[in-house]
């Protein structure tokens, strides 16, 4: 399955069940694996950060997250199916845990706010277990606690909630001393399963402006959503680089 590159960094053109199937070979594998829900914040910072866009190639898989990547897919001729926001594909794995018996351990947002989620989660889904649950405000003289809840818990599934590209950059560290075989970091997830913040009416997410939505529960965001123009700007630059290497290429063959 050939990647897509936004940016210079990596987009796996998958759907939401594709998406699924592969998550559930990587737990049946019990080996770990890094899954990344990618959006424009994303690959904007890793435009910026070589370390994240490193962390983006040896990710398992890089899910196409928001509305701005499917758009950008479009523009740079390699359209995607769909695109999957990060809380619906946590849902869906949680669904598909609870069916199948595989544990998950939520680790992130304020203190009480992933015991919240994990409340949530499992009166939602019949038979979901949560074998462990931290908050993210733990000191770096700490890490090594949190480390040894997760290892002691021994779940299926790891749920990261430290923001972007802080959580993609603690996974990538842990993930082969983990060993959990689905680590995936989910952003502000935690906050809305725990009803902290309310998530965009269908309506909006289906236009694809639930950033928008987000933008009026939390103003101070304003300085990452004034990024949107800067990365519908930057893509369409590269696809006029793109479209003139390819009339050089033709030139030349002709």
């Amino acid at each position: 399955m050939p990647s897509l590159k936004i940016l210079g960094s990596r987009i796996d053109p998958i759907t939401a069940q594709e998406t699924l199937a592969q998550i559930e070979s990587f737990l049946l594998s019990h080996r770990p694996h890094h899954v990344i829900t990618g959006n424009t914040l994303m690959m904007l910072h890793a435009e910026q950060d070589e370390e994240l866009r490193q962390i983006l190639d040896r990710a398992a898989l890089v899910v196409p997250e928001s509305s701005g990547i499917f758009w950008a897919s479009k523009v740079l001729h390699a359209p995607l199916q769909e695109f999957t926001p990060g809380i619906d594909l946590m849902l869906a794995i949680c669904r598909m845990a609870a069916e199948k018996g595989h544990p998950a351990y939520l680790l992130g947002s304020a203190p009480g706010i992933a015991v919240e989620a994990g409340r949530v989660l499992t009166a939602r889904f019949p038979g979901f277990k949560v074998v462990g649950m931290h908050d993210g405000y733990f000191r770096s003289a700490d890490e090594g606690l949190v480390l040894d809840s997760i290892g002691r818990a021994r779940p299926a599934l790891l749920f990261v909630g430290l923001g972007m590209p802080a959580q993609e950059k603690w996974i990538d560290t842990h993930l082969e001393a983990l060993g959990v075989p689905v680590v995936m970091g989910v952003g502000g997830s935690f906050d809305v399963l725990s009803g902290k913040l309310q998530r965009a009416p269908a309506l909006l997410r289906r236009a694809g402006l639930e950033w928008m939505y987000r933008l009026l529960q939390e103003p101070w965001r304003w300085r990452r959503i004034a990024q949107l123009p800067v990365f519908a700007w930057k893509v369409l630059k590269e696809m006029r680089i793109e479209s003139r290497k390819e009339e050089a290429a033709n030139t030349n063959h002709d």
